[in-house]
């Protein structure tokens, strides 16, 4: 028995391994926020125009920024007590790491929320244009949006669509958008997709394709010439060729 116990606490005892553990609570917390961020969009898009949906966004926001507080709180904790013992040590340093990435990223996805949460609410003030709504389709433009980036001649658009539940189908089409520009002192338009490239592009038609059943939020990006100043951009749904709903706004 003496011998057994000796040799164990010889060099020649068995090597014992760490291993990181990632903890359960972590991963539910993803999951928890990941659902959070699914009911909150579907909160807004379900109440549009609900005067209940800000007060359900704001609870909603207020869980997310609690459990980035948790995270960070079981964090700085651990990164506290790492170096205590070296076994130990090494163990909760690939946690630490692992807390590291898992709060970066559900700080992104807060932050991601924030702005769908905002981009939404948006959609739901103020008046939507008798253009933007198609009352015999069930289609309307709620919202639409446009940032010029002129260090990088890049433009962004945003636009929010839904579809009149009573309709009961899905929404096939695509979008148009004719950005209207001044060139060289000459009012001059951009169509996308180009027209000129229509069975030439697929990639360029096929990112223009528009297919949903309640709602759906696009956006995108698209250059303009160096030289070219950026007026305003109108958006068209099509529907079998035919235009359903317009927009036109200017950029911000």
């Amino acid at each position: 028995m003496r011998y057994r116990l000796l040799r164990s606490l010889s060099v020649s005892a068995p090597k014992m391994t760490v291993r990181s553990h990632v903890p359960a609570w972590m991963k539910i917390c993803a999951g928890v926020l990941l659902f959070a961020v699914a009911v909150a969009v579907g909160v807004v898009i379900g109440r549009l125009g609900g005067a209940s949906a800000r007060g359900e966004v704001d609870a909603t926001l207020g869980r997310l920024m609690q459990e980035n507080l948790d995270l960070r709180g079981e964090r700085d904790r651990l990164a506290g007590a790492g170096g205590t013992v070296e076994s130990q040590s090494v163990m909760e340093n690939a946690t630490i790491k692992e807390l590291n990435d898992q709060v970066a990223k559900l700080e992104a996805e807060n932050a991601h929320l924030k702005e769908d949460v905002a981009f939404f609410e948006a959609a739901t003030a103020g008046r939507t244009p008798a253009t933007a709504v198609d009352a015999a389709s069930g289609i309307a433009l709620r919202r639409f949006q446009v940032t010029e980036d002129k260090a990088t001649h890049r433009v962004r658009y945003r636009l929010l669509l839904t579809l009149d539940a009573k309709a009961n189908r899905d929404f096939v089409g695509n979008l148009e958008l004719v950005a209207s520009i001044e060139r060289n002192g000459r009012a001059a338009k951009i169509t996308l997709p180009d027209p000129s490239k229509a069975g030439a592009d697929d990639a360029d038609m096929a990112r223009f394709a528009v297919s949903f059943r309640s709602y759906k939020r696009i956006d995108g990006m698209f250059d303009l010439p160096a030289d070219a100043t950026l007026m305003s951009v109108e958006a068209h749904v099509l529907e079998h060729g035919v235009i359903k709903v317009r927009r036109t706004t200017d950029p911000e």
